[in-house]
């Protein structure tokens, strides 16, 4: 089923945008995610302006995935703008297709609060025109996050609602989420250093 497979590939590189503390922060992210049709595994790394990706999940039929470098542009005090190359392929029946090349934007915005802060993001992908939006509230003392997503492509749509719980004070997040759309539960585990 391919809706899980962009799901974990969103919500995955998501998950790093939500806690930015600078626009050219250093840092990696690793995340897996499983659910009972789809599992999944996404590694980001960020040096400057410079942002890498990388995603790979299997669903119910195949194999998928992505890759991405994007470079970001700070917009004033606003937001800041990605921009860069994409990758992706599948394989389905035992079958890899040919690599698709395409080009990712997105805009985000980070907005600090009282209690913690608010994520915007809203996404494209040329690959199988794609695209994503997400908000997401994040509550600093108790470590929790709440987040509302929407996303769609050629082949799929979605609506996920996630939950997340930092571990202490430290980089390790526990993630429990529900897909509207595929009725499936979902449970993750992600590492953040930014």
């Amino acid at each position: 089923m391919k809706s899980g497979w962009h799901f974990i590939q969103r919500s995955g590189c998501l998950a790093l945008l939500c806690f930015p503390s600078q626009v050219w922060g250093d840092g990696y992210f690793l995340q897996a995610d499983a659910g009972q049709q789809t599992q999944g595994l996404v590694a980001t790394m960020a040096q400057g302006a410079w942002n890498y990706g990388l995603n790979v999940a299997n669903y119910e039929n195949g194999t998928s995935v992505s890759t991405s470098i994007a470079y970001a542009f700070p917009i004033g005090d606003i937001a800041v703008m990605k921009v860069g190359p994409s990758l992706g392929f599948q394989r389905e029946a035992e079958t890899w297709s040919s690599p698709e090349p395409g080009v990712k934007f997105s805009v985000e915005r980070f907005t600090p609060t009282a209690f913690g802060g608010a994520f915007t993001l809203a996404e494209v992908n040329t690959v199988d025109s794609a695209w994503f939006l997400l908000g997401q509230i994040s509550w600093q003392v108790t470590g929790l996050g709440l987040e509302l997503s929407r996303g769609g492509s050629d082949s799929y749509r979605e609506t996920t609602l996630a939950v997340s719980k930092r571990l202490s004070d430290g980089p390790v997040s526990l993630r429990f989420g529900y897909k509207l759309s595929s009725e499936e539960v979902f449970f993750g585990l992600n590492i953040n250093t930014f």
